[in-house]
């Protein structure tokens, strides 16, 4: 075993609030899907799937099976916690007209919890069980 096994033996806490705070990291500079200046492309949902596949297969290490509401609300909660820090990180600037419309904002909160909630299940499901 080495350092950092023993390390997060000894810290459990540890990668849950890296994770945790990874989902509000994300909904703070994920968010939004597009805006009038980028448009949603390949390289934008590469960044989405690729950030919530990877804070499903964390939820999923650190919290097991059978966690799909808690996966569900602490994502919504801490999505919505993230898009409060780059409201107050952009506050006063044309962006956050741009941003913070009410389509932005519903389509990301009704499909990033859920998104999160399926690579959670996917990862459970094909990558945890079967190994």
């Amino acid at each position: 075993m080495n350092k950092f096994q023993l390390y997060l033996q000894n810290h459990p806490k540890v990668p849950k609030r890296v994770i945790l705070g990874y989902i509000i990291f994300a909904g703070c500079f994920v968010f939004p899907f597009e805006n009038e200046l980028f448009p949603f492309d390949f390289t934008k949902a590469y960044l989405v799937i690729a950030s919530y596949g990877i804070i499903g297969l964390g939820l999923a290490a650190i919290y097991g099976t059978h966690k799909e509401k808690f996966v569900y609300v602490a994502s919504l909660f801490l999505t919505i916690l993230g898009m409060i820090c780059r409201y107050i990180l952009e506050y006063g600037e044309v962006s956050n007209t741009m941003n913070f419309t009410l389509l932005n904002i519903i389509s990301y909160l009704a499909a990033i919890p859920v998104f999160t909630v399926v690579a959670y299940y996917f990862s459970i499901k094909y990558l945890m069980i079967k190994n």
